[in-house]
């Protein structure tokens, strides 16, 4: 094999494999993590998620409750990325460690299958976009093409992917800054149109929904916390990638948190904007664009969002792929990502994720507070913040991560025991609170309380700390 082959393979399973990064290998700063992250969480989805707060609260309201259930739940979901960064590898591998060898499969079928319901918005809104740019020059789409054009986002996004980190940073080096104007022009378009107090006069259309604007406020921030929470499956990808630990650390809150919040607001914006002007509720900002700003600036407007949701995919296909490359190592990257594209498709077309946002939100909720807290806990209590590397690649034979026949049952247990807490206090299909708790802590941040707290006493009973530290001596 010649030296110039043997680098290559070096090189694919460094940035699309599961082989640790050294820091020779890191190729981010603070400003390519932190415009990747805030490219990603500027997508569309922020305006969706924006457009649902604006009809349960006001706008002073979604202001406060958006930046700090954003803030707050980043602050916490980062300190996973002070893992992924300081060994160099994904968190779905650290996770070997959490919930061993065989219980991280299940789980991560499960999660990185939920987490792509996300990208489906983004897809969705892309061929509205340029549906309604088409319908501008006369010429009408039928509804039933959207799945189809949809698909096309999927297919520039994985292209984008196929070529991996460096060309998913070059395309948000161009994007962002593009999506971030866009952001001001709507901020600009919206208050030329209309006075804040006017927007702050607007009634929720359904303020009543929960008998108290305390429990609405509740939800709201339920969903904020859930929202942020779901980057936690991709969120190593990335941050394996970064050079220290503080830059990836402030890197991903200032991204997946602080704009993400900004443009979420910026959603409500528009979506009391376009209520005021229409009369109309829609979660759809191409339906606020074109109303807002006009046939020109709104056409150009949508064009940005369209392009812009094509890189999001792409940063989330890339994601997504290499994560599941701990299942199974020796699978084609370029096959995952074409096989995740197939399972956006496959959403697409059955056309519910838009019908059951909430149940998707809460879904989101109900898993991904629960393995955060879990993490965080088992990193930086149970193991303080020390783990063996050769138990978590089986090097030399070595299996601590074992458990049980693959499985953690400690883990195993406590996480379920914060689903238990979520189902407990919210009802997920109607998005209804059981009980006065979830107006204390949302049931995301209860089921979060309940398996870290069921977990860490677990693990100071000496003979399930033994069960769970075998690992100690290779450390």
């Amino acid at each position: 094999m010649s030296k110039q082959t043997k680098k290559r393979q070096i090189h694919s399973e460094v940035y699309y494999g599961m082989v640790p990064l050294g820091k020779k290998d890191k190729i981010y700063g603070f400003w390519d993590i932190f415009l990747i992250t805030g490219g990603w969480a500027i997508a569309t989805w922020a305006y969706v998620q924006g457009g649902q707060i604006a009809t349960m609260i006001g706008l002073e309201e979604a202001v406060t409750n958006t930046f700090f259930g954003m803030t707050v739940a980043g602050l916490f979901l980062c300190l996973c990325v002070l893992i992924t960064t300081r060994y160099g590898i994904d968190i779905w591998m650290y996770q070997k460690a959490l919930f061993g060898y065989f219980g991280l499969i299940i789980f991560a079928v499960i999660i990185l299958a939920s987490q792509l319901g996300y990208d489906v918005i983004n897809a969705e809104v892309y061929a509205s976009s340029l549906m309604k740019v088409f319908a501008e020059f006369g010429i009408t789409i039928p509804e039933y093409l959207t799945p189809y054009i949809a698909t096309t986002c999927v297919i520039f996004g994985a292209w984008i992917a196929l070529r991996g980190p460096i060309a998913v940073r070059t395309a948000t080096r161009i994007m962002v800054p593009c999506l971030m104007a866009l952001g001001v022009f709507i901020i600009f378009t919206v208050f030329r149109n209309f006075s804040l107090q006017e927007l702050l006069n607007v009634e929720p259309l359904y303020e009543a929904e929960y008998g108290s604007g305390l429990a609405n406020y509740m939800v709201v921030l339920e969903w904020n916390i859930a929202f942020i929470f779901a980057w936690f499956a991709s969120i190593g990808v990335l941050s394996r990638l970064v050079k220290t630990e503080r830059t990836a650390y402030w890197g991903h809150v200032g991204g997946f948190s602080i704009v993400m919040a900004s443009f979420t607001v910026i959603g409500v914006l528009t979506a009391l904007a376009m209520l005021l002007a229409t009369g109309v509720e829609s979660v759809d900002p191409t339906d606020w664009l074109l109303e807002l700003g006009g046939p020109v600036f709104g056409l150009m407007a949508i064009l940005f969002v369209a392009v812009a949701n094509v890189t999001t995919v792409a940063v989330s296909l890339y994601g997504i792929s290499i994560s599941t490359k701990v299942l199974k190592p020796e699978l084609s990257f370029s096959k995952v990502v074409i096989f995740w594209s197939g399972w956006i498709v496959l959403l697409l077309f059955w056309g519910g994720i838009w019908d059951y946002y909430s149940v998707f939100l809460a879904l989101v909720g109900a898993t991904s507070g629960s393995a955060v807290a879990l993490i965080v806990v088992d990193f930086f209590f149970v193991r303080r913040q020390k783990i063996s590397m050769k138990d978590l690649y089986q090097v030399d034979g070595k299996k601590a991560y074992r458990y049980t026949g693959g499985f953690n049952i400690v883990a195993i247990i406590s996480f379920l025991a914060g689903v238990a807490g979520y189902l407990w206090v919210y009802e997920p299909i109607e998005a209804v609170p059981r009980n006065d708790i979830f107006l204390y802590t949302t049931a995301t941040g209860f089921s979060m309380i309940v398996s870290g707290l069921v977990y860490l006493l677990l693990s100071m009973i000496k003979p399930l700390n033994d069960y769970l530290r075998k690992d100690k001596k290779r450390e």
